[in-house]
Order: structure tokens, then C-alpha cells, then sequence
């Protein structure tokens, strides 16, 4: 019996000097190697940016002291994502060894606007799968107006449905729970169901209308309802 104590005692002094022994390592092992030249970046290669300055991508590897051993993926995504508004859909790194050091090759997949929702003085993008990001360097395209930016989060793939039908042909829209407008790029008001009850049917047969009744830009007003008919006003030909 005191035999197993013995084991078990000693069992837990070894678990206890190995815990410390990785707290230890854990402390100081990145003191040693940010000393050590081998461990800093030589070159550092950024592609991929379109809006995104690359003197972002820099600062966040000078928080990691330039040491190569310490850059991963998810911290450094993660880093910048939070420097951007969430603007940064996937990064790549690779390390490139040669005779004068460690090279680092990073490779930026941005997101881009899909959608630029606007509430008040409060700017949203949507990329094409509906992931929302804020940053202050990407282009608002498809603009929509609303006061209540769930009706873009909720609705999303309805209203791109209805871009999408368009060809990316709007200026600007407003979405409300009452109803949602949209004026094109030639001049056309698009009045339709709000995006609570926006469906395919009404897509389609505002597509329709536009495309029959815009011929020499005659129709400058084209509605239509959750049962799909149409009203269309415009000016005499």
C-alpha cells in the first residue's frame, strides 16, 4: 500500500516539474529566438492587396517582432482582420529558405463589396456570400439605403437575386419593411415588395417589365406587387 502511494506521489512531483518545465520554455523560448538573426525575416513579399494598404500587412508582422517561427495563419488573419473591418477573406504564408535567410511570401485574398449597405452615417459591405466587413478602403457598389441594416442581413440573398437579375445595373436602392426601390442606371424606378416578402415571382416579372417596357427609354416607373402584377408608367413616346 505504501508502495502505490509512493508511485502515486512520485507520479505527481514528475507531472508538476514537467508542467513547470513548459511554463518555463513557453516564457522564454521566444525571448531566445527573437535574439537569434536566423529567426528574423529577411524579405517579405505582400500580394494579392487591391484596397488594403501593404503598410497594414507590415505593421502586424512588426508585432510579431519579425520572427518567421511565430507567423501563422489564423494570428495573423486575425490581426489584420481586426485592423480592417474584416476585410480579409483568406491569407496565405510561405516561407522561403535560402542562403541569405528566411523569406516571407504572404498572399491577401480580400474581400470584395457585393452589396454597400448605408444606415445613417454607418457603412456595411457584403461580399457575394453575404459576409459583412467594414473597411475603410474597399468602393461602395450597389448601394442601398435602409434603417434597419437587418432587413439586408436577413434578406440577402433575395436582394442579390434581384441585382443579379439586373446585371448590376442600379444606381442606388432603399429598402424599408414597407417596400423597396431601386432606381437604375438609365433611369428607371423599380418599386417592388419589401425584402420581407421580395420572392422569385416578382423578381422575375419586374425583370420582365424592365426589359419590354424600357425600349427607348419609354418606361420611367415600373411596380410590381407580392402577386406579381405590374403597373408601369413613363412618358408618351
Amino acid at each position: 500500500m505504501k508502495r502505490g502511494r509512493r508511485g502515486t506521489a512520485i507520479g505527481y512531483v514528475l507531472s508538476f516539474l514537467w508542467l513547470f518545465a513548459m511554463a518555463l520554455a513557453g516564457f522564454f523560448v521566444p525571448h531566445f529566438t527573437d535574439n537569434i538573426n536566423f529567426f528574423k525575416i529577411k524579405k517579405l513579399y505582400v500580394e494579392g492587396l487591391e484596397t488594403i494598404p501593404p503598410a497594414i500587412v507590415v505593421e502586424e508582422i512588426k508585432r510579431f517582432k519579425n520572427n518567421w517561427l511565430f507567423i501563422n495563419k489564423q494570428g495573423l488573419m486575425s490581426n489584420i482582420n481586426k485592423a480592417t473591418g474584416n476585410a480579409v477573406k483568406d491569407l496565405r504564408i510561405h516561407r522561403i529558405f535560402g542562403k541569405d535567410g528566411v523569406s516571407l511570401s504572404i498572399y491577401v485574398q480580400e474581400r470584395k463589396p457585393f452589396i454597400t449597405a448605408i444606415k445613417d452615417n454607418d457603412v456595411i459591405f457584403y461580399d457575394s456570400e453575404g459576409t459583412p466587413f467594414t473597411s475603410p478602403y474597399a468602393q461602395p457598389v450597389n448601394i442601398i439605403y435602409t434603417q434597419d441594416i437587418e432587413l439586408i442581413n436577413k434578406n440577402f440573398n433575395k436582394i442579390k437575386n434581384l441585382i443579379e437579375s439586373l446585371g448590376n445595373n442600379i444606381r442606388e436602392a432603399y429598402a424599408t419593411d414597407l417596400n423597396m426601390i431601386v432606381y437604375t442606371k438609365d433611369g428607371v424606378r423599380l418599386t417592388l415588395p419589401s425584402p420581407l416578402l421580395l420572392n422569385t415571382t416578382a423578381i422575375r416579372n419586374a425583370l420582365s417589365a424592365y426589359k419590354t417596357y424600357n425600349n427607348d427609354m419609354w418606361a420611367r416607373e415600373i411596380e410590381v406587387d407580392t402577386e406579381g402584377i405590374v403597373i408601369v408608367r413613363g412618358s408618351a413616346r
